[in-house]
């Protein structure tokens, strides 16, 4: 049986109302990865597996194909990612690649995964390039300054390829899609420790799922009370652990290391010159409510990857990264490194 016709099956299969499983979710994803699905079978593919909510299964077996085709690098084990899927349309400040940078201060290897800004005025790419961060440098550069610095940024084109494939019907079908939450899953490094923000609390469960299924050992998936798909300051944020295997549930707050509670308009960003300005005054030690969030999320991803036991340590690791210059110096190093 050839491809075409296996596709036609797995589509009658979901528009029938049934659940493809993980063999059949990968065959599917590795068809249209590979640029042999039609454009009208990708769109009624997307579109049919919208209607079925967040299926983990779906979700892992195409992160799965995606890694597959992906141009990756090496890494070490304890190699981390905080990432998020974007989409809480807030507009914030670049708090995720900011706290890259405070880990990368205490010590841990950081491949932080990311893109030009899709649904704010400010992604990742768009501010480290105001950084001066040359993020187009080879995949040789990258993977050597995640080796000698310990901290690299992996742009997400690059890297995937694949993707070309799904560009163009994306954007003219307009929804929201699968292919939409792939991307913080498919880490180039392969990394199995993860502080990962979803747009939808109801994408906790499935994603820890997913990345069960894909190996990671140690994750955190948060979402804030007010839709942030990082960890708060607002309020409460709602997380999902998975640690050897099992998921458990649970929620924190700002409160529980001290840090006092503030409004979204605090911590909304503006153009990439404005949120590098930012992410400069931070790391030269501005106290500020960004400084809260990121510390607070520096701590939370010190415990979600298994380098902190609590949140006050985690805290107190992140708060020594930045008072004593350690941020700072990895952005210079990341400079120095990328551009030479």
């Amino acid at each position: 049986m050839d491809n075409d016709t296996k596709f036609k099956n797995i589509l009658k299969n979901i528009t029938d109302g049934n659940k493809l499983n993980l063999e059949q979710s990968k065959l599917a994803f590795k068809i249209i990865m590979s640029g042999e699905a039609t454009d009208a079978q990708i769109s009624s593919f997307l579109t049919a597996i919208k209607m079925q909510k967040h299926n983990p299964t779906v979700i892992a077996a195409g992160a799965e194909i995606l890694r597959e085709k992906c141009l990756k690098i090496k890494s070490s084990e304890n190699t981390i990612d905080v990432v998020g899927t974007g989409g809480d349309n807030l507009g914030t400040l670049n708090i995720s690649t900011a706290v890259s940078f405070v880990l990368a201060g205490t010590g841990i290897p950081v491949a932080k995964h990311g893109n030009y800004s899709a649904t704010s005025r400010s992604g990742a790419a768009n501010v480290l390039k105001s950084l001066s961060v040359n993020i187009d440098c080879a995949i040789d550069v990258v993977e050597k300054c995640l080796d000698k610095i310990g901290i690299c940024f992996l742009l997400a084109p690059k890297h995937h390829s694949a993707m070309k494939y799904v560009g163009k019907i994306r954007q003219e079908i307009g929804i929201r899609t699968v292919f939409n939450l792939l991307g913080p899953l498919s880490n180039p490094a392969l990394v199995k420790r993860q502080l990962l923000g979803v747009y939808d609390k109801s994408l906790i469960l499935p994603f820890a799922e997913s990345l069960k299924t894909l190996g990671s050992t140690h994750a955190w998936i948060v979402h804030g009370s007010d839709g942030l798909d990082e960890v708060t300051i607002t309020g409460k944020t709602y997380c999902a652990e998975l640690k050897n295997g099992l998921i458990r549930e649970f929620s924190i707050d700002p409160s529980d290391i001290d840090i006092p509670l503030a409004k979204i308009t605090d911590i909304v960003g503006g153009e990439p010159e404005e949120n590098a300005e930012e992410i400069i005054e931070l790391f030269n030690g501005k106290k500020s409510t960004f400084r809260n969030i990121v510390v607070l999320n520096s701590a939370s991803a010190l415990v979600a990857t298994g380098h902190a036991a609590t949140l006050e340590e985690g805290a107190n690791k992140s708060i020594i990264s930045l008072d004593n210059g350690k941020a700072l110096k990895k952005l210079d190093e990341l400079i120095k490194m990328t551009s030479s």
